[in-house]
C-alpha cells in the first residue's frame, strides 16, 4: 500500500463574482502540464441548480518510489452564466482548494515485505532525510506557485 506523506494541508481560495471557468481549468491544466504531471480529472459536475464541482489529480513520479501528487479541486455555489462583451461566464461564489502529498512506494514494490517495508521506512527517516526534506520544500513551492496563479488570475494579493 502506499505510504503518504502530506506536505501541504487543504489552503483554499475564496472569490465572489464573474469566471470564465474555461480559463480558469485552462490556466491549472497549463501550469500542471508544464511541471510534467499526469492529470486525472477525478469529477466534473454542473448542474443546473447552480452548482459545480471539478477536482483534479495530478502526480509526477520523482523515481522509482518517490511520487509526487497534487489535488485541486474547484466548487462554486449560487452560480449562473451570464453574457459579458462577447462571451459567456459564470458568476457566483467560488472556491479552489490545493493540497499537496508525497506519495512512497507508489509502486507497491515493498507490499507484502513487511520487515523490508519497516527497514525501508527507518532508511527514509534517518539516511534519506535530507532528500525528503527538500521533495517537501520542492513539492510545497508547487503548490503554493500554483495557489499564486490562480488568486493573481482572481485579481487578489498574491501571499509573500
Amino acid at each position: 500500500m502506499v505510504e503518504t506523506d502530506r506536505v501541504l494541508n487543504p489552503v483554499s481560495i475564496g472569490f465572489e463574482g464573474n469566471v470564465d471557468v474555461s480559463e480558469l481549468y485552462h490556466l491549472i491544466k497549463r501550469f500542471l502540464d508544464e511541471k510534467n504531471y499526469d492529470i486525472d480529472e477525478k469529477q466534473h459536475i454542473y448542474s443546473d441548480s447552480g452548482n459545480l464541482k471539478i477536482k483534479w489529480e495530478a502526480k509526477e513520479n520523482i523515481n522509482d518510489y518517490t511520487q509526487f501528487q497534487i489535488e485541486v479541486a474547484v466548487k462554486g455555489s449560487k452560480i449562473k452564466k451570464v453574457k459579458l462583451k462577447s462571451r459567456e461566464v459564470f458568476s457566483g461564489k467560488f472556491e479552489v482548494e490545493i493540497e499537496a502529498k508525497i506519495n512512497k512506494d507508489y509502486q507497491d514494490y515493498y507490499e507484502g515485505k513487511p520487515i523490508i517495508k519497516f527497514f525501508r521506512e527507518l532508511f527514509d527517516f534517518t539516511a534519506r532525510r535530507q532528500d525528503f526534506n527538500m521533495f517537501n520544500k520542492q513539492l510545497k513551492d508547487e503548490a503554493y506557485s500554483l495557489f499564486d496563479e490562480i488568486k493573481s488570475y482572481f485579481g487578489l494579493q498574491k501571499i509573500q
